[in-house]
């Protein structure tokens, strides 16, 4: 078995590209790096860089549909000043914030099209 070298990009489906991306800039707090709208794509990364967010049009022919994704994780320097942001932007959190002590704070998120997030604070 060949190793994995890194993970770079994960991606999610959704039902309107262009409320999505002003979802994941204004709410979420990324920035766009591309934008091919006659594809039906773009991706998103933090203001730091690192992994990117691939978000695509859903359409036809496309297996995988909108609600139906791994979970994508955020890291955020304050968990619940970024969680009180998002509230007050009227983002839908799912249960309550989850801690592993010394280690990671987390909380989970869905957007409108039910994909799920967790926005996550380093403890260590």
């Amino acid at each position: 078995m060949s190793e994995v070298k890194a993970i770079q990009l994960s991606w999610i489906v959704v039902t309107d590209l262009k409320a999505s991306i002003k979802f994941y800039q204004d709410v979420v707090g990324l920035k766009l790096t591309q934008n091919s709208e006659e594809f039906g794509w773009a991706e998103m990364s933090g203001m730091d860089g690192g992994a990117l967010l691939g978000i695509a049009q859903s359409n036809d022919e496309e297996e995988v549909k909108p609600g139906q994704n791994a979970v994508v994780t955020f890291t955020v320097e304050n968990l619940d000043t970024a969680k009180a942001d998002m509230a007050k932007k009227g983002v839908t959190f799912i249960g309550n914030i989850i801690e592993v002590p010394g280690h990671v704070r987390m909380q989970t998120f869905k957007d409108k099209d039910d994909n799920r997030f967790q926005i996550v604070e380093m403890l260590s």
